[in-house]
């Protein structure tokens, strides 16, 4: 028995040290396919089809190997290949390199002015240049019966379109389609837009000029001067909503100054009762922002129908930036009960409640709240000195061999590959049809993969919030730790800035131009670079994650430097270091004070934010967290030293994190 069992024994181990060979020797295999696949890719590009050909051999059954056929296929475009095009759609019918290259060749072929064939392709259902390079094909080709409607459609817009456009507009205004009406409608779009240099070239183009277009003109191009004029101005049927448009705009932008002027805009021009309350409202709310002195009799005399959540929200704070706090209290509970159940306005009602007397009533409420896993939840729990309600709930997928869809496999393949909008139109075309245990198991293979957003957005999608594992990667921790080798900013702190900033998507390209990582605005990037000796050729190099922690770090610690406050710097990081100054001037002590009382909407949520994924950072890496008040000392307005707060014991304290509530 005991030699059959060291026999078994043998065996057993023999087939483990095979299985690691083979997997190991199947990982080696496949790095080398993505490696020479990457450099087959650039050379695709380059239309070197001839050491495409030579060198690809290794890669016939890597899943994306049909890339490089797509790859040969746009370098060859101005070839207009479009029998190699079909094939491919043929072969790869499911693809959606198929809609890109259909669009590739409809834009050589407009550029070579083969409009026949443009219209085998294009069926007049788009927008942007390709519709108005299917406008020009058919006046091309006299297929213009029902083509007038599809130009208007085109035309009319407060916005330029295309220069593409500009011969089908031509041909439609020949065929006497262009009328004073249809320009005047026009006009009143491009006031809509506040577009001026559109407004005045389509000025010119009126046979018969109302006096309202120099008047809609005149406003868009100086607002503050043409509204001070309009009470001179002869009435019109248009002039009414004129002016309502443009005391909407100048509410928003300078409301001090409109609030000067109203009483005599609301007496000369005759203006729906509904207009007015919604200028009043705008001008209300954007003094309240700027913490105008008129702004809070402006939001109270507001009709009850104006008072909506946002308006509530901003009387509170109005009263919280000067101390009042029975009149804090007073303002919450106008709130609607849904509107004062949500953790923000209870966090601030037992503030209230605390600061004037009510001990029992605001302990209450801080601990109701202190079991949120939010910064709501943990500055409660900092208040009663408890400790924070943080519960790891891991997933463990239910399916042993998950066996990723095709399409899924390419995606993980062209993450790899570096082809980050590619991997998620092929994640597209086939993750929403996963079952929930699917999408777990398939987020657990992701995450090994190091495609970390995808794991985040997963459990985002199934609900998962516990499953800090997942949805907070501790993730590029070697050059996180290098480059962030001081107390400020510690590793924590950088994670937590990459968390909100890109949820760990190294490609993130913001609104505001700003890439990878740690969202960095190009000529921010090139300075920082600049700092550090090193130079940006270009924009896709942001998106190389040691190069995007290495400069985020650097602007990290610069605002260190310069303001020596996390809360002023996470808020410089987010709005610009202007702000802070500003925002470091007559703005209150208290950091929670401080910050749901600044303007930005965004930046408060960001800041918040900021906190909260420092604080379970910090967790996850030293399993006690420091207290969130700790990176909350008191703001230094007016050059003030920062002091502990709410006091040095609470601040200075770590916590511990428990299930319970």
């Amino acid at each position: 028995m005991q030699t059959q069992f060291k026999l078994s024994y043998s065996r057993l181990l023999v087939l483990f040290v095979g299985f690691i060979l083979i997997h190991t020797a199947a990982s080696a295999q496949t790095d080398q396919q993505r490696k020479l696949f990457r450099s087959l890719y650039n050379l695709a590009l380059q239309g070197q089809e001839k050491a495409v050909k030579a060198q690809r051999q290794p890669l016939d059954n890597y899943p994306i190997t049909h890339y490089l056929d797509y790859a040969l296929l746009r370098s060859q475009m101005d070839q207009l290949p479009e029998q190699a095009i079909a094939d491919f759609k043929a072969k790869h019918p499911d693809s959606p390199l198929n809609k890109q290259l259909k669009n590739y060749l409809l834009a050589q072929l407009a550029a070579q002015r083969k409009w026949s064939a443009y219209l085998k392709y294009h069926h007049g259902f788009d927008q942007g240049n390709r519709q108005c390079w299917y406008l020009r094909a058919r006046i091309s080709r006299n297929k213009t019966q029902g083509l007038a409607p599809l130009i208007e459609t085109m035309w009319m817009s407060g916005l330029s379109a295309p220069d593409s456009c500009d011969p089908a507009f031509n041909w439609w205004q020949k065929q006497g389609h262009i009328t004073d009406t249809k320009i005047l409608q026009r006009i009143k779009l491009t006031f809509e837009s506040n577009n001026f240099s559109l407004a005045e070239h389509l000025k010119k183009q009126l046979k018969v000029q109302p006096d309202w277009v120099d008047q809609a003109i005149e406003l868009m191009q100086d607002p503050e001067l043409a509204l001070n004029q309009s009470y001179q101005w002869p009435s019109n049927s248009e002039l009414p909503w004129l002016i309502y448009k443009t005391s909407l705009r100048m509410a928003s932008k300078k409301p001090a100054t409109l609030y000067q002027m109203w009483p005599n805009i609301k007496a000369s021009h005759a203006m729906p009762q509904e207009h007015l309350h919604q200028i009043e409202r705008q001008m209300a709310l954007f003094a309240a922002t700027d913490y105008e002195p008129f702004s809070i009799d402006a939001m109270q005399q507001l009709p009850a129908t104006m008072k909506d959540d946002q308006i509530n929200a901003w009387i509170v704070r109005y009263y919280l930036y000067h101390g009042q706090w029975h009149s804090v209290l007073d303002a919450l509970q106008q709130m609607t009960p849904r509107q004062l159940t949500q953790d923000r306005w209870q966090y601030w009602t037992a503030r209230a409640k605390a600061k004037i007397g009510q001990a029992a009533a605001a302990k209450k409420i801080f601990n109701a709240l202190s079991n949120k896993t939010n910064y709501y939840g943990f500055l409660a729990a900092d208040h009663l000195r408890q400790p924070y309600r943080l519960c790891k709930k891991p997933v463990t997928p239910q399916i042993t061999q998950f066996q990723a869809p095709p399409a899924i496999i390419r995606a993980i393949e062209l993450h790899h590959a570096g082809l980050l909008t590619s991997a998620r139109r092929e994640w597209n075309t086939q993750y929403p049809s996963l079952s929930r245990d699917e999408k777990i198991a398939l987020a657990e293979r992701v995450k090994a993969e190091g495609w970390y957003a995808k794991a985040i957005t997963t459990m985002a999608d199934l609900g998962l919030w516990e499953n800090y594992d997942w949805r907070y990667p501790i993730a590029h921790e070697a050059i996180i730790k290098a480059e962030a080798n001081t107390a400020n900013p510690m590793p924590q702190w950088v994670m937590a800035i990459i968390k909100q900033e890109s949820a760990w998507a190294k490609d993130a390209v913001s609104h505001a131009n700003a890439h990878g990582l740690m969202q960095l605005i190009p000529p921010t990037a090139k300075t920082i670079a600049k700092q550090l000796g090193t130079t940006i050729n270009n924009n896709r190099e942001l998106h190389q994650p040691p190069l995007n922690i290495r400069l985020g770090v650097q602007y990290q610690k610069n605002l260190f430097k310069q303001f020596n406050h996390p809360i002023l710097v996470a808020a410089a990081y987010n709005a610009g270091e202007g702000k802070s100054i500003d925002w470091s001037t007559g703005f209150p002590v208290s950091p929670d004070i401080w910050l749901e009382t600044i303007p930005y909407k965004e930046t408060r949520n960001y800041v918040t934010k900021i906190l909260s994924n420092v604080t379970i950072y910090d967790w996850l890496i030293n399993q006690t967290p420091r207290r969130i008040s700790s990176w909350m000392p008191t703001m230094p307005i007016d050059q003030a030293a920062s002091t502990p707060w709410p006091n040095a014991t609470i601040s200075q304290q770590t916590t511990v994190a428990t299930c319970s509530p």
